[in-house]
């Protein structure tokens, strides 16, 4: 079976252990979500929901934090005219990313079932094609594996790349 480079958009894991800012690409691994049904290959690894959970768990706060301030415009009494531009202001702010999350927990659904990491799609790619994460406020910013899937991950690429 022929299979062809990954296409569109994919979570992916950095492999760049140290990485500066000066530097213009990152070595990744793609990852797709777990199909039912769908055999997988000794080029890839189940890294299991874990990014799912991490990811799961900070959708629900930041969810909850922007709830519960649109919660508290109906608490607070509005004194003046500027008082009440800032706060439709911030509403629409808050609305907005609350479409954004709608949309994020979609895509982080899929990985209910887990992930494959695709080490045969192994590239480096420029930082400039990165979407997410792109500052420190981003749901991805901080997103790591654990340890054990980490070993894992270097076991087979040494299996697979070097002996």
């Amino acid at each position: 079976m022929l299979v062809g480079e990954l296409g569109g958009l994919h979570y992916c894991i950095v492999l760049n252990k140290d990485d500066k800012l000066s530097f213009g690409t990152l070595n990744v691994v793609p990852l797709t979500s777990m199909k039912e049904n769908k055999k997988y290959y000794d080029n890839t690894i189940n890294i299991g929901n874990e990014i799912y959970i991490n990811l799961y768990n900070k959708f629900e706060n930041r969810f909850n934090h922007i709830f519960d301030k649109l919660s508290s415009f109906s608490n607070n009494k509005i004194n003046n005219c500027q008082d009440m531009k800032n706060d439709l202001e911030e509403i629409s702010i808050l609305s907005q990313e609350l479409e954004f999350l709608k949309k994020f927990e979609k895509e982080i659904l899929k990985m209910k079932k887990g992930s494959i990491a695709l080490l045969n799609q192994l590239t480096t790619i420029s930082k400039q094609r990165i979407y997410y994460p792109r500052t420190s406020k981003d749901l991805l910013d901080g997103i790591h594996l654990s340890n054990k899937n980490l070993d894992l991950l270097d076991e087979k690429l040494v299996k697979l790349y070097t002996k």
